[in-house]
């Protein structure tokens, strides 16, 4: 195995990583969120759901990157 495969193979698999902590953090963001309302403190609550959207957007960030890019495309060829 060359060098770079090493390198591509070390990418993927801490990405993946990555990928998974995000989306462990928008978990436990959501169901601390959950106990929160229960005990009546809103702004905690909300403040940890916003922190669990972004986590959950973070673990997307390939795919949203994807459409935006799907989109950016679309719109450069319709200007034409």
């Amino acid at each position: 195995m060359t060098n770079l495969e090493e390198k591509m193979i070390n990418r993927g698999i801490s990405q993946l990583i990555v990928t998974i902590a995000f989306f462990y953090s928008s978990i436990i963001c959501h169901f601390k969120a959950m106990e929160l309302i229960e005990e009546n403190k809103l702004f905690f609550a909300i403040f940890l759901w916003f922190c669990s959207f972004s986590s959950f957007c973070g673990a997307l960030r390939f795919q949203i990157a994807k459409m935006v890019y799907k989109l950016r495309d679309y719109l450069k060829n319709e200007s034409k």
